[in-house]
């Protein structure tokens, strides 16, 4: 049996025939050993076990090794993708294997060879049609032998109306001719006695009908006398009294809707004074606002101006934070540290021991005194301590966490408390800590804006790049032109991160060397949709990780 060695699992020139069909008898050799349905695209294992195309290459996705489904004796220890085959002669077996008609419950009984169904379905009475007219409102489905019954008694057809010959449907035709038709038939309705006329050719013939009905003169005032123009002349002549009695009725109903009109006028006229009234207490409620309004945004600018304080203060820190600790710092900081806890230590000590032996000197007063003038000073000198051991571990931290490979990993926690504040416009953007390219290489930070900035504001989440003031920039090449990647991390499966990269444009002022503390931030604005990084796969725990890359290649060490 000639095979086909498939590397790649590659699409076969013979191809298994497309749908899902009834067969008259499947062979259990023709079904796969993984997905238990026929073989599509057979292929062949090494040790003879056959599966689908895709189902093979869906063993390589599992952990290895690669297990052959036939799990018996003969099965190879470990599949590899070399070692599957296609099976050309099983494809052609499986081509023709027989299949019912996919019309068999409507009533074909034919049987065909699985490579012909389609071209049997293309001709098979059976296949359910829907009816032509279904735009007519017929949602009558049959099969393909009896549409044309169908067609020639259906209710939605088109057909031409008996009078005017335009196309109507069939059961709307009776409607149409006795409501619609401007052709049709109709008599007179004075019952003047003229033949029966066109319904379009009958306006004409109203006006001058010989028939037509006359009103009373006095029909506005109540009367609903009607008649031929004579018998209305006679009516007019004879109820002179009658008509004088609706005039006076009508004028006192006129009399007593003009009072009413006067009433309402009235009304309205003391709702405009109390309108009129409560649009000056408005008024004034504005006014109020207003002056509030200049108060607060008075207090803003005061506001504004403390920001700047604190600002200013948080950049004098930042200068101090610089001053990162080296190695050796470090180690000759960490002797100090437990030199000075040590000396804090014999220190309490000491103090313990002047309060024991104070407490029990005869000489109590003079004794007590000296005790406690020594007691103040080392208070003093402990807490002199204690201040130095805390700038002393806020360097180490800072030490720790600071990078000198070019990669930063910022953790950010309380998203969603400062993405809230990043809308109430209190915090716009928050900055990561410094990272370098290396001990003596550039320093950056990362910027984000959690609520978007410029084309992202409200939409996007806006991740930046900032080149910083270094203490080595003197003896780094300037401009700065690594290559930055930016990424958002997945916490779900890892597979899924985001990622942007750019090449510095040697022309930019971000990029030039810093004569501020930090340069102009560049980067995406709409690095990522806010809706896509509030999922499972990017934030947990309401915390977020953002990933930022620098090219270390080609920087020369000072």
């Amino acid at each position: 049996m000639a095979t086909t060695s498939m590397n790649s699992f590659s699409l076969s020139m013979q191809q298994t025939p497309p749908g899902h069909p009834s067969f008259v008898n499947l062979d259990p050799k023709y079904t796969c050993l993984k997905c238990r349905d026929v073989l599509r695209d057979a292929v062949q294992t090494l040790c003879g076990h056959r599966m689908c195309e895709v189902c093979a290459a869906k063993v390589f996705d599992e952990p290895p090794p690669f297990m052959c489904p036939g799990n018996d004796d003969t099965c190879v220890p470990n599949l590899k993708k070399e070692e599957i085959f296609r099976d050309p002669s099983a494809r052609r077996e499986i081509a023709k294997l027989s299949v019912f008609c996919p019309n068999k419950e409507q009533g074909c009984t034919q049987e065909m060879q699985w490579k012909q169904q389609e071209e049997h379905k293309l001709g098979c009475e059976y296949t359910s049609l829907q009816c032509s007219y279904v735009n007519n409102g017929c949602e009558t489905r049959t099969i393909k032998k009896n549409l044309e019954e169908h067609l020639q008694g259906c209710e939605y057809r088109n057909v031409p109306c008996s009078y005017c010959k335009e196309d109507i449907i069939f059961n709307q035709k009776q409607d149409h001719e006795s409501n619609q038709c401007m052709r049709y038939p109709i008599a007179c309705p004075n019952n003047c006695g003229i033949e029966d006329r066109p319904r379009e050719e009958l306006k004409d013939h109203t006006p001058d009908c010989p028939n037509r009905p006359f009103h009373c003169k006095f029909r506005n005032v109540g009367c609903d006398f009607k008649g031929l123009k004579e018998d209305v002349t006679e009516h007019e002549q004879g109820s002179v009294d009658h008509h004088l009695q609706l005039t006076t009725v009508y004028t006192a109903s006129v009399d007593l809707q003009s009072m009413e009109i006067r009433r309402e006028l009235q009304d309205m006229s003391e709702s405009q004074g109390n309108f009129k009234k409560t649009v000056d207490q408005c008024l004034s409620a504005v006014t109020s606002l207003r002056e509030g309004m200049e108060a607060r945004k008075k207090a803003i600018k005061e506001v504004k101006l403390q920001s700047v304080a604190v600002a200013e203060r948080l950049i004098h820190l930042e200068r101090r934070v610089e001053d990162t600790a080296r190695k050796d710092t470090v180690d000759k900081q960490g002797n100090e540290i437990q030199t000075l806890r040590d000396g804090q230590t014999n220190l309490s000590n000491r103090v313990t021991r002047i309060e024991q032996n104070g407490l029990g000197n005869a000489d109590g007063m003079s004794v007590g005194g000296n005790v406690g003038s020594k007691l103040q000073t080392h208070e003093r000198q402990i807490g002199l301590m204690d201040i130095r051991l805390s700038e002393l571990d806020l360097r180490l931290q800072i030490h720790e966490t600071a990078s000198f490979n070019g990669m930063l990993i910022w953790k950010l926690r309380d998203y969603a408390r400062r993405k809230q504040e990043a809308r109430n416009g209190r915090t716009l953007s928050l900055y990561s800590q410094p990272f370098y390219t290396s001990q003596f290489g550039y320093k950056m930070c990362a910027r984000v804006y959690l609520n978007g900035d410029g084309m992202g504001k409200g939409t996007h989440v806006s991740l930046f790049f900032v080149v910083m003031r270094g203490d080595f920039d003197s003896l780094l090449p300037w401009p700065f032109q690594q290559k930055v990647t930016l990424m958002l991390l997945d916490q779900d499966t890892g597979k899924h991160k985001l990622s942007d990269s750019f090449k510095p444009d040697p022309n930019s002022n971000s990029f030039r060397k810093p004569q501020t503390e930090m340069n102009i931030a560049s980067g995406c604005p709409v690095f990522v949709s806010q809706a896509v990084l509030e999922t499972k796969t990017y934030l947990q725990e309401d915390t977020l990780f953002i990933k930022i890359e620098v090219d270390t290649n080609g920087i020369n060490p000072p």
